[in-house]
């Protein structure tokens, strides 16, 4: 009878120590909602149950704060465009006898067309994950071949592409991925452009370079974040959205790929993607 007792007193401070520790748990979630700022719950010695609690709180209020800081960003990257649009089109208003209203037109349509292409790439970007359903056997090369011959001749791209180089994907993110590789080697480039597609072991390698002035170590991984732009400006066509590269690397990890940029035999940039040779 004493051993049954000394259990049930036993389980009973341990029933009354959980809650607690929940009760505080509580209590700290509460007051990091009320801040609305990114924190996390501290563990100590706690039971395992516990301790995995706290972990998918923790998991979830850095979910939470991606989330916060993403649409941070993009009310930030909208807002610009609009802003300049605003200060232009009331300038006009004040001064319609000063309005060159030709260079009025072509500035509000360029911001405009901004505002387009990021509204489109966060489409897109929503569009990734649930498009896994439509994939097919595709022929790697033929892809890469097809979007150069597409492409006009401002910077021209040197190919060297293995045939049959083929893979399980969704064509038109793959074709998305190559267009935004595209556009941003040709963005930089100083006289050139090389596209390869090879196939590493069990791996389909799709590698996009030019010869500008390359990505600094430091900023390799921080390119691929959305709404990032280096210091150095784009010489061609302005800037893009800064979303290109983010849905570059959404692609490849939907894909169970990876997506890096090292430095370039001409000096530039050099991005590799790679993707599980496979068929469907």
């Amino acid at each position: 009878m004493v051993a049954i007792a000394t259990v049930v007193l036993a389980g009973r401070k341990l029933r009354r120590r959980i809650l607690r520790r929940i009760g505080d748990v509580s209590y700290r979630l509460a007051g990091i909602n009320e801040i609305d700022a990114y924190d996390e719950i501290e563990s100590g010695r706690d039971p395992a149950e516990i301790l995995r609690l706290i972990r998918n709180i923790n998991i979830t209020l850095e979910i939470v704060d991606r989330q916060r800081q993403y649409a941070n960003n993009v009310s930030h990257e909208l807002r610009n465009p609009l802003s300049g649009l605003r200060v232009e089109l009331e300038e006009a208003q004040l001064h319609p006898e000063q309005t060159d209203i030709h260079r009025l037109v072509k500035q509000v349509l360029q911001g405009i067309e901004r505002l387009e292409g990021i509204v489109a790439d966060l489409l897109f970007l929503g569009r990734i994950g649930s498009q896994s359903e439509g994939r097919e056997v595709l022929d790697l090369g033929e892809i890469a071949r097809q979007e150069v011959l597409g492409r006009d001749g401002k910077i021209p791209i040197r190919c060297a592409i293995d045939p049959g180089v083929m893979t399980c994907a969704v064509r038109a993110q793959i074709s998305r991925l190559l267009t935004n590789l595209l556009d941003n080697a040709q963005r930089y480039a100083e006289h050139f452009v090389d596209v390869e597609v090879h196939r590493r072991g069990d791996m389909a390698e799709l590698a996009v370079s030019d010869d500008g002035e390359g990505i600094p170590e430091k900023d390799r991984e921080r390119v691929f974040e959305r709404f990032t732009r280096l210091g150095t400006s784009a010489k061609r066509d302005g800037p893009g959205t800064g979303l290109g590269l983010a849905i570059a690397r959404d692609v490849a990890k939907t894909h169970s790929g990876t997506i890096h940029v090292e430095p370039s035999a001409t000096g530039g940039a050099r991005f590799v993607f790679q993707i599980p040779i496979s068929s469907c």
